[in-house]
């Protein structure tokens, strides 16, 4: 038997229907978007907290190996002046007389004035710069670049890597014989040689190829030849004797070499080694400030600190008080205001336009650090 034919009527949604849909799907997208807003500024959030933990850490961490070797010179360690070989008085990156040295900033310069004292480079002419051969030169520091009201800390001390005399020097006017070594040092340099009873600065005039230091006495250009051939003072250097490498460390805040979303220079820690070019060392870091303690009481724990221009002596300084100011580098919605205020109210930061912030997260870190070396 043949079955009969059903017919079926046609559906679809209605206007309603579609219109609460597309209702549905709105908030659906709407939720969405906002969860991503708000999971990406979580993000940038966290991102600048830890930027700014680690630059904090690092820069207290540079800063503090440098200051618990400050003054140290091998098993002479008496804060006398040392003997040297030449008449001009120690270049500033060899001067291991004065182990720690402080300037305190102000508002437009610095306490001591740095302008007469620092290896500086400016529109690439150079002032109180040591030029070895071609060492050194062109490497001072920008002080132009240094954020007014930081402050800058100086440290010398002798590097680890000790040359031990291989042969004694019976008159000390002998070539200096070491043991093979990797030597830190050359032509030109000024080094130190030392035992447990004297210590001597000598500028390098030649490394044979027997690894021996020549310290030759020439006619003098500079002040800084060799003006004397012996370099024991009193006595002589026996192999039990050393040479080592000088190391200055200067620390400033200065702007950055890269920009951040904003397309601003973030300010940093910045340092200058020796006769090497200043190199940035750590991005984040608007501020250094540095208090020096001083015992006033001969008892050998110190019981005021002051700032770098209320040093009389800083041989006389036991402990260092080092605190930076670290920010996020970017805009991470922060409103504190910059550490040295914005560039359009005559400070030296980018702010948001018609703000007094710039979007930017910042934490101060302290330490106290103590100096093992000084008197």
């Amino acid at each position: 038997m043949r079955m009969p034919l059903t017919t079926y009527a046609q559906t679809g949604l209605t206007l309603i229907e579609v219109m609460i849909g597309l209702a549905l799907s709105a908030t659906i997208t709407i939720g969405l978007t906002q969860l991503f807003i708000a999971s990406s500024q979580t993000y940038k959030l966290l991102e600048g907290q830890s930027l700014i933990q680690d630059a904090g850490r690092f820069s207290i961490e540079f800063i503090s190996r440098a200051a618990q070797r400050a003054g140290f010179k091998g098993c002479f360690s008496t804060n006398e002046d040392l003997h040297k070989t030449f008449l001009a008085d120690v270049p500033y990156e060899f001067n291991l007389n004065v182990g720690l040295v402080g300037y305190e900033g102000e508002t437009t310069a610095w306490s001591p004035d740095i302008e007469t004292i620092m290896p500086k480079t400016v529109a690439g002419i150079d002032t109180n710069v040591y030029v070895a051969g071609t060492d050194g030169a062109g490497n001072g520091i920008d002080t132009n670049d240094i954020v007014r009201g930081t402050d800058i800390v100086t440290f010398r001390y002798i590097s680890t890597v000790f040359n031990r005399l291989a042969v004694a020097m019976p008159t000390s006017t002998e070539e200096v014989d070491v043991v093979p070594s990797s030597f830190e040092f050359g032509a030109d340099h000024m080094v130190y040689i030392h035992d447990c009873e004297k210590g001597t600065i000598f500028r390098v005039t030649g490394i044979s190829t027997a690894a021996n230091i020549q310290h030759t006495s020439l006619v003098d250009p500079d002040g800084y030849t060799n003006s004397f051939s012996r370099l024991a003072e009193f006595n002589s250097f026996d192999t039990d004797a050393y040479v080592n490498a000088i190391v200055t460390r200067t620390f400033f805040i200065a702007p950055g070499l890269d920009v951040n979303d904003q397309g601003n220079k973030p300010l940093s820690l910045w340092q200058k080694v020796g006769l090497s070019a200043p190199e940035e060392i750590v991005e984040g870091i608007e501020d250094l400030q540095i208090e020096y303690g001083i015992d006033t009481d001969s008892d050998d724990i110190p019981n005021r600190y002051v700032d770098a221009d209320s040093v009389l002596d800083f041989d006389d300084v036991l402990m260092i008080r080092i605190s930076v100011t670290t920010n996020s580098v970017n805009d991470v919605g922060g409103t504190k205001t910059p550490t040295h205020g914005c560039v359009g109210s005559g400070g030296s930061q980018d702010c948001l336009d018609g703000l007094n912030y710039d979007g930017l997260l910042r934490r101060t870190f302290t330490q106290t650090i103590a100096l093992r070396n000084q008197s």
